[in-house]
């Protein structure tokens, strides 16, 4: 039902690839206030005169916005906006090119199932801190406290309010409007699987974990979480699931543990300067497939065969009846 909503609506081939464009041009236009942020705190710090342009673009490249002088919570409010700005054009574009509810992006149903995100966020959330706590408990020589109230609260609000944007401009982009044009277009859900996972981790190619920790491994990873997200969103033949989980782990990075080298430099309660690159992936994969486990029994999904089944239109709605009325 899911990949059937692709079906609805007006869907010339040129609106598949215009919309996805404009949704590129709206995140384009999100960082005009990021731009000239960092233009202002360059010329207010004289950061000129103390680095050279290569050691700016360095700066630039890993996200360190402090180091330009600019608050965390400032350059974390600026970089989501971003996807605020994303999130309007694909959904404004959605209804206006394929004339569809944006909602169709989420589920085949009327209503999206808010209990689906909220379990899965919280069941996703438990699993990250369980695994933060055995991370801490072993060694907590790696870990300094950096919690400071008066930082801290201004960065849960912009958590709450603009995180679950991004993660879910992310999910209806990919797992939403992709996959399902590109399931219509193949005519199968393994295509758009893979295909979907892939532009997913090349989304992420330019974050600066890929530089510290090496191409290889943070692509195989990136990719791996696509292909978890894009098999949530087919076995269970709606997007509720991938939001609950993408949000979970977006935010618990953001206000719980930051790192040297991450996306989010942000004033975490923690920060460890250790991050073991060579276990995220297997332990990665261990927690998704005890969660998947749990979703397959928990919402009685029909088996691997759903996998297979074919994307095709749904089926005419009937006709009316001919029946002669009796007075």
């Amino acid at each position: 039902m899911f990949f059937q909503n692709a079906y609805k609506g007006e869907n010339e081939w040129w609106k598949w690839l215009l919309v996805p464009f404009l949704a590129f041009m709206g995140y384009l236009f999100g960082q005009i206030p990021l731009a000239i942020g960092i233009i202002y705190y360059s010329a207010k710090n004289k950061l000129g005169e103390q680095y050279t342009q290569d050691e700016l673009e360095e700066l630039l490249n890993r996200l360190d916005f402090q180091a330009l002088g600019m608050d965390a919570n400032l350059a974390l409010f600026l970089m989501l906006l971003m996807f605020v700005c994303m999130a309007a054009t694909l959904i404004l574009f959605v209804k206006v090119f394929h004339k569809r509810d944006w909602k169709s992006l989420i589920t085949p149903f009327e209503r999206i199932d808010w209990a689906k995100i909220r379990f899965a966020f919280f069941l996703w959330g438990g699993f990250s801190i369980a695994l933060e706590a055995v991370s801490y408990f072993s060694d907590p020589s790696v870990y300094t406290l950096t919690f400071e109230p008066m930082r801290f609260l201004p960065l849960l609000v912009i958590v709450l309010l603009l995180m679950p944007i991004q993660t879910t401009t992310e999910e209806l982009l990919f797992r939403g409007y992709l996959m399902q044009g590109i399931g219509r277009l193949a005519g199968n859900k393994i295509v758009p699987l893979i295909i979907t996972s892939i532009l997913f981790g090349l989304m992420h190619i330019m974050n600066p974990e890929v530089k510290e920790f090496g191409l290889g491994i943070m692509m195989t990873y990136y990719i791996t979480v696509g292909a978890f997200l894009g098999l949530l969103t087919i076995m269970d033949d709606s997007l509720e699931l991938a939001i609950g989980v993408h949000a979970a782990t977006n935010m618990f990075s953001a206000l719980f543990v930051s790192y040297e080298g991450g996306a989010l430099q942000t004033d975490a309660i923690f920060r460890t300067e250790v991050v073991n690159v060579g276990l995220m992936l297997p332990v990665f994969m261990v927690v998704a497939t005890l969660f998947f486990i749990i979703c397959w029994r928990k919402y009685r999904w029909e088996g691997w065969s759903k996998l297979m089944e074919p994307v095709v239109p749904p089926p005419p709605p009937p006709l009316p009846s001919t029946e002669a009325v009796s007075v």
